[in-house]
């Protein structure tokens, strides 16, 4: 009995010892270098990878807790907005200014843009911020919400126009002024190059790229990475010059510090500090992160090891995929299996900053075309800025309405 026990305690004792020498791993997002590798590639890559580390003797991998998915910022624009209306209504101008304020910084996260189809919704809201201002005499910042309200949305009647005849000529006048502005560009770059751009819910071409004739004020831009993420943002237009907009992965923190590198193609002290980040968080001993990009073949993916903590990255040799990532799966295992026998002495040592892809292809040369939309008048000739009934009050009475 005595024997049993003793080796029961032994089994349980070297059980015990092999699951405490097992080396936490966390695979870290793989980035695509341009846009024509195959969307999400990056993502499913990543999942592969982690599947064959969960199934490796020896790893664990290091995942990160489950949390609370964040409020839905698009519905708490729309809430703001709501409450503007209500407190517009009973003439509380000043708190119709801040729920607006509110609403209209939501708007312009990459998210919420990203989730609008069209800059109608916007526009509505830059509208409102109008005629609460109005309203409270402040006339040339109104006259500006109003020209954004238009630019947002150009030859669409604004609905809160009807509201009002004073307020309709007012929509128009500020329309006359702003067709007679001169136009202006705006250039997208982004990082991964390559990447589709579309600029008040109309295509454009990939990036790089340089929109010309953009009328001024407000446009609404969205842009869909290789990863499948949706991004987006509120760009000024502004007349007679060009305004660069950087299309680049959402997010904030060292997941996006290293995300942006990544994608860069540049792997610098500041993505490393951002990749220990992680695994401190992740409490791994080891992180694997890396590329995937397009070559004659399919695609290649480029990775590295690093213990958070050291100072020294590591590459592993290039792994060849197909561009279905079909046969993906043999290698990623071979490579886990390595992880698990070296560990953070995998691959060899390399000096900041690298390219993860030697072979990238250079970015392109910017294109340029055209605004995809014409600013039509409502009516048949081309408005002009009507002049003034008579002189204005000094000063003038602030409007109740619309």
């Amino acid at each position: 009995m005595t024997r049993t026990v003793l080796l029961l305690s032994l089994l349980l004792g070297t059980s015990s010892g092999a699951q405490s020498t097992s080396r936490r791993v966390a695979v870290l997002p793989f980035q695509a270098l341009s846009g024509d590798v195959p969307g999400k590639v990056g993502p499913r890559l990543t999942q592969r990878l982690a599947t064959e580390v969960r199934g490796v003797e020896g790893l664990e991998l290091a995942e990160p807790p489950e949390t609370e998915p964040p409020p839905d910022a698009l519905a708490q624009a729309r809430e703001a907005v709501k409450e503007a209306v209500s407190r517009r209504q009973k003439r509380d101008f000043a708190g119709a200014e801040a729920s607006l304020g509110r609403a209209l910084d939501a708007y312009a996260t990459p998210a919420v843009a990203a989730a609008l189809p069209s800059g109608s919704e916007l526009a509505d809201a830059h509208a409102l911020r109008a005629a609460v201002r109005y309203s409270q005499g402040r006339d040339e910042e109104a006259a500006r919400e109003l020209s954004f309200a238009l630019s947002l949305s150009p030859g669409r009647a604004l609905p809160l126009a009807a509201t009002s005849p004073l307020f309709s000529l007012t929509v128009e006048r500020v329309r006359a002024e702003l067709q007679q502005k001169p136009r202006g560009t705006v250039r997208f770059v982004s990082v991964p190059p390559g990447v589709p751009v579309a600029l008040d819910g109309h295509p454009v071409e990939s990036a790089p790229v340089r929109v010309v004739e953009v009328p001024p004020g407000l446009h609404l831009w969205r842009a869909t990475l290789p990863s499948g993420e949706a991004t987006g943002g509120v760009v000024e237009a502004l007349s007679n010059k060009e305004v660069e907009v950087q299309v680049q992965p959402p997010g904030e923190g060292p997941g996006a510090v290293l995300a942006a590198a990544l994608a860069g193609n540049r792997v610098d002290a500041s993505a490393v500090d951002a990749a220990t980040a992680l695994g401190q968080t992740l409490r791994a001993e080891l992180v694997i992160f890396g590329t995937v990009s397009r070559t004659d073949q399919g695609l290649a993916m480029d990775a590295f090891v690093h213990a958070p903590g050291s100072k020294t990255l590591r590459r592993v040799p290039r792994i060849a995929l197909d561009t279905d990532l079909l046969d993906a799966g043999p290698p990623l295992r071979e490579l886990s299996a390595a992880v698990a026998s070296r560990g953070a002495q995998l691959g060899d040592a390399v000096t900041l900053p690298v390219a993860p892809s030697p072979r990238a292809a250079a970015a392109p040369r910017p294109s340029q075309v055209k605004y995809p939309l014409e600013d039509v008048p409502l009516s048949a000739p081309k408005p002009t800025a009507p002049p003034p009934a008579r002189p204005p009050l000094a000063p003038r009475k602030p409007l109740v309405r619309p």
